[in-house]
C-alpha cells in the first residue's frame, strides 16, 4: 500500500459502483475548492493505459474534477477481490443519506452471485440481517414495484413482503394499483391471502367431488326460483322418507354445486326431481331458507372481513401503543376513562392482546412496578376494551356507539388506515348518532312516550332480531360474570 498523488483525469470510476448516480456534489466541491481533498480516495494499481480504478472515493473525485484540481492524494492497493471491492464501496456509500434501496439492493444481489450469504453481507457491512434479506428480495418483483421501492413510495418491508405473489404478477398489479401507506398494503395483502387461501379450498373440495364420483355443477336454478332442482335435504321418497346425500350424491340424476356463501361447502341437489321419484317435503320452505341463507351469506362475508381487518389493527396497536413510549400519549386519556367506569381485567380472546400491550402478564404485575409498565398497563386494558367494544358492535352485541366512533378516529389520527369493513361501520354508526340527535329533537317535550330506546339504538350486523336477542344476552352475561377490581396506577 502506498499513498501518492494522481491526477484526476488518470482515475476511472469502479464499473461496479452502487452509487451510480453521484448526487450532492455541488456542495461537496465547496469544501473541496476551500480545503482540498482530505481523506484520501482508494484505487487500485495503474491498468495498461495509466489509469488507476477507483474502489473507494467516487464523489471526491467528482469534486475535484468539477473544482479543476491538479492531483488529488490516493492510496494505491493490490487487488483485494470483486467481493471485498464492491463492500468496500458499499459500507461508504451507506453512510451517505441519498442511497436509494434499490442501489443498495443492487449490490447485496453482486454479492450473492459472488456466493455471499445474507448473513456474511449483514455482519461485512453492519446491516441488520432482516434489511439484507428484505433487499435481495427486490430483483424477484416486478420493475414496478421496485421503482416505487426506489423512489420511496413503498417501503422496504411492504415491498419484501410482496415476493409471497411473485408468481401472479396479476396480484401484485391489483395491490400496487391501490396501495397507500405501510397498514393500506397491509390490508390488501391480507385481503389477497384470503383470495387465494379461498381458491385453494374450491380447488381441493371439487378435487375431491369429482374423486367420489360426484357431478360437480354451477349453482343450478332452484324450484323456488323458477327452475326444477330441489336441495337433497328438501326431498322425500315415494314413503315419505328424507334422502340421504351420502347414498345417492354419486348416482345418476344428482349432483352438488359448491356454495361459497359458507366457506366452501358441497350443496347436493337434484336436478329433476320428479324423473328419479322424489318430491318436495311437506312443509318444506325453499324460498325462506334462500333469504335466510343470503343473509347468513352477508353475515359471514362482513365476520372474515372484520376477522381480517382485526389482524391487521392488532399489529397497528402493538406496533404504535406496544411500548412505554407509544402508550404515553393514551396514558391520560385511558386512565381518566378507566378511573371513572368499571372496566374488568379482560377473560376471553382479548386477553392476549393486552398482554402484549403491556409487555408481560397484566394480572401478574409485580407491586413495585415502575411508572412506564403501569403506563402500559393502564393503556392496554383500555385499548383491550376499547376493542371488545367495537368488535361487538360489528357482531351485533349492544355497545357504546360514540366510544367505537371515538375509537376509530384516535386510530386513524395515529396513522392507521381503515379497511373497507371498519369504514362501512364507522358511516353506520355516524349515520345512527345523527339520526338519534334528529330524533330526540322531534321528540323533545313529549313527557308521556315512555318505550326503551329499541334495538335499532345498536349497530346490528345480523338481521334476525332473535339471534341478536340471545346473542346481547350471552354477551351482558359474560360482563356480569367479570368481577375484578380495577388496578389504578
Amino acid at each position: 500500500m502506498e499513498l501518492t498523488q494522481i491526477p484526476p483525469a488518470n482515475l476511472v470510476p469502479h464499473q461496479k459502483n452502487a452509487h451510480s448516480e453521484l448526487r450532492g456534489i455541488d456542495a461537496l466541491a465547496q469544501t473541496v475548492e476551500y480545503l482540498g481533498i482530505i481523506e484520501p480516495l482508494v484505487v487500485l494499481p495503474a491498468d495498461e493505459d495509466g489509469n488507476h480504478t477507483i474502489v473507494a472515493g467516487h464523489r471526491r473525485h467528482a469534486a475535484a474534477l468539477q473544482v479543476g484540481l491538479e492531483t488529488v492524494p490516493c492510496v494505491v492497493v493490490d487487488d483485494p477481490g470483486a467481493a471485498d471491492q464492491l463492500v468496500t464501496m458499499l459500507v461508504e456509500n451507506l453512510h451517505r443519506d441519498d442511497l436509494t434501496v434499490l442501489e443498495e439492493a443492487q449490490t447485496y444481489q453482486q454479492l450473492t452471485l459472488l456466493e455471499w450469504e445474507p448473513e456474511r453481507i449483514a455482519r461485512a457491512t453492519g446491516r441488520d440481517l432482516d434489511r439484507v434479506q428484505q433487499s435481495l428480495t427486490l430483483h424477484q418483483l416486478p420493475e414496478q414495484v421496485q421503482q416505487a421501492a426506489h423512489t420511496g413510495e413503498v417501503d422496504l418491508v411492504s415491498a419484501a413482503a410482496l415476493t409471497e405473489f411473485a408468481h401472479d404478477p396479476k396480484v401484485i398489479e391489483r395491490i400496487m394499483k391501490k396501495a397507500g401507506g405501510h397498514w393500506s398494503v397491509q390490508h390488501l395483502i391480507a385481503e389477497e391471502r384470503h383470495r387465494q387461501q379461498t381458491k385453494d379450498t374450491l380447488d381441493r373440495l371439487k378435487a375431491e367431488l369429482v374423486l367420489a364420483g360426484v357431478k360437480v355443477t354451477p349453482r343450478p336454478k332452484f324450484l323456488t326460483e323458477g327452475g326444477t332442482a330441489v336441495p337433497l335435504h328438501h326431498l322425500v321418497d315415494a314413503e315419505g322418507e328424507p334422502v340421504d346425500p351420502e347414498w345417492v350424491k354419486s348416482e345418476p340424476g344428482f349432483a352438488a354445486y359448491i356454495n361459497r356463501d359458507y366457506g366452501a361447502k358441497a350443496e347436493y341437489y337434484c336436478p329433476d326431481p320428479a324423473a328419479v321419484g322424489l318430491r318436495p317435503a311437506p312443509g318444506s320452505s325453499a324460498g325462506h331458507r334462500a333469504e335466510r341463507e343470503a343473509r347468513d351469506a352477508e353475515i359471514e362475508a362482513r365476520r372474515e372481513a372484520w376477522e381480517a381487518a382485526t389482524g391487521v389493527r392488532t399489529d397497528f396497536l402493538l406496533a404504535k401503543y406496544g411500548t412505554a413510549k407509544g402508550a404515553k400519549p393514551l396514558f391520560r386519556l385511558a386512565l381518566a376513562e378507566l378511573a371513572s367506569t368499571s372496566m374488568n381485567l379482560p377473560h376471553d380472546e382479548y386477553a392476549d392482546l393486552a398482554d402484549a400491550l403491556c409487555g408481560c402478564p397484566i394480572r401478574e404485575l409485580p407491586q413495585n412496578a415502575g411508572l412506564d409498565r403501569l403506563t402500559r398497563a393502564t393503556v392496554a386494558r383500555w385499548l383491550v376494551h376499547a376493542e371488545k367494544n367495537l368488535i361487538g358492535l360489528a357482531r351485533g352485541y349492544w355497545g357504546d356507539l360514540e366510544h367505537a366512533l371515538s375509537y376509530l378516529d384516535l386510530l386513524v389520527a395515529g396513522g392507521y388506515e381503515l379497511a373497507e369493513v371498519e369504514a362501512q361501520l364507522h358511516e353506520s354508526i355516524t349515520a345512527r348518532l345523527a339520526g338519534e340527535a334528529e330524533g330526540d329533537e322531534a321528540e323533545k317535550g313529549d313527557e308521556n312516550d315512555d318505550e326503551g330506546p329499541g334495538p335499532d339504538a345498536a349497530v346490528y350486523v345480523a338481521a334476525d332480531a332473535e339471534d341478536v336477542a340471545d346473542a346481547a344476552s350471552d354477551h351482558n352475561a359474560d360482563v356480569e360474570a367479570e368481577t375484578d377490581d380495577l388496578v389504578t396506577a
